[in-house]
C-alpha cells in the first residue's frame, strides 16, 4: 500500500503527541492542526488520504469541521475521536459523514486497524475510477 498522509484535527495535546508517533512509527506521514483554520489550510494545500477530527476542537463542533472538510475533499475518509460514548453523538456524526466513530482512551491497534482498512478501501475505489477512465478512453 503507499505511503499515506493522516490529518490529525485535535487540541488535547496528549491525544495528538500518541497519534502522531503511533503513525509514523508505522510509516505514514501525519499533519497536525491544533484549531479548525490550520485543519482547511492544510486540507487546501497538500493532499491528505484520511482526516482524524476531534468531536471537539477549541470549542468548535468537530460536525461544524467535518462539514467543512466535505466541501474542500468530499471523499476523504473521516474518523472522529471523542471522550463521550453516546449513540446519540455517535449517530449525528456518522449522519454528518464520519467514516468511523471512535470513544477514547484510544486502542492503537484498533485505530491503526481502521486507518488500514479506510485506506485500502479508498485506494482501491481510485483504482477503480483509473481503470473505468483508462477504459472508457481507449474506445
Amino acid at each position: 500500500m503507499p505511503s499515506a498522509r493522516i490529518l490529525i484535527v485535535e487540541d488535547e495535546r496528549q491525544t495528538v503527541d500518541t497519534l502522531r508517533d503511533l503513525f509514523e512509527q508505522n510509516g505514514y506521514e501525519t499533519e497536525v492542526a491544533l484549531s479548525k483554520q490550520v485543519a482547511l489550510t492544510i486540507l487546501q494545500e497538500r493532499k491528505m488520504d484520511v482526516a482524524i477530527v476531534s468531536a471537539t476542537v477549541q470549542e468548535i463542533s468537530g460536525i461544524e469541521i467535518l462539514y467543512e472538510i466535505r466541501k474542500i475533499i468530499p471523499n476523504i475518509p473521516i474518523i472522529v475521536i471523542s471522550n463521550q460514548k453516546s449513540k446519540r453523538v455517535e449517530s449525528s456524526f456518522v449522519k454528518a459523514g464520519a467514516s468511523v466513530f471512535i470513544v477514547k482512551p484510544l486502542d492503537p491497534t484498533f485505530v491503526l486497524q481502521t486507518i488500514e482498512n479506510l485506506l485500502e478501501v479508498r485506494f482501491a475505489a481510485v483504482a477503480t475510477k483509473k481503470t473505468r477512465s483508462y477504459t472508457k478512453s481507449k474506445k
